[in-house]
């Protein structure tokens, strides 16, 4: 993934337990730090986000959303 690619995401909901999360999101990644990644996602907010929760997204997630 580079920044500019189309990526879908999930955040956690509770950090006191990180296995709730929410569904997958589609936003633009427009920044990578070691292990942390910022995407804008599509109401134009910018997220910070662990990049192992950040996916590069394909045609179909590009067709349904």
């Amino acid at each position: 993934m580079k920044v500019g690619d189309l990526v879908r995401f999930k955040e956690i909901i509770r950090h006191d337990y990180p296995e709730v999360l929410t569904d997958w999101q589609l936003g633009v990644m427009i920044a990578k730090e070691y292990n942390l990644v910022k995407v804008l996602n599509r109401d134009g907010e910018v997220k910070t986000i662990y990049s192992y929760l950040v996916q590069k997204a394909g045609k179909k997630d590009k067709e349904t959303k």
